[in-house]
């Protein structure tokens, strides 16, 4: 997908699927992990609070907000790697160039290709959600 291509561009069955799986999140890869990055005030996340409460996709909400400001899919990416949210990232990179988390084994990309594309984040900096997710 287009790094330039504005955020209203983006065709909705892909953006339904990026608000369930940020939905489906919890903590630093949820919606609030979302919302600390993008969002100007704390009022804001107080607003998207009440949404949610009354059955409201609240990263629909915030990206349509965050659409208004002229963002594109590049700044959502680089908004994504921020939060080491590979799943999500997974929708918004090209077939060729697929995240995979660290120490996962490898994937069938990997086994296809000989010297696999390597994660443009630093490792490093998402060690914190992996020990984490793993209970470590």
């Amino acid at each position: 997908m287009d790094s330039s291509m504005y955020l209203y561009d983006v065709p909705p069955v892909l953006m339904e699927k990026f608000c369930k799986i940020i939905d489906s999140g919890d903590d630093s890869l949820g919606w609030r992990g979302l919302a600390s990055r993008i969002v100007p005030s704390w009022t804001e996340v107080r607003r998207t609070e009440r949404l949610e409460a009354i059955g409201k996709s609240p990263t629909r909400e915030l990206i349509w907000a965050w659409a208004q400001q002229n963002k594109t899919v590049g700044d959502l990416v680089k908004v994504l790697e921020d939060m080491c949210h590979y799943r999500a990232l997974q929708l918004f990179s090209p077939q060729e160039t697929q995240y995979s988390f660290p120490n996962s084994g490898p994937s069938k990309s990997s086994r296809d290709n000989p010297s696999p594309p390597q994660l443009p984040t630093k490792p490093q900096a998402c060690d914190h959600l992996l020990r984490r997710h793993r209970g470590n």
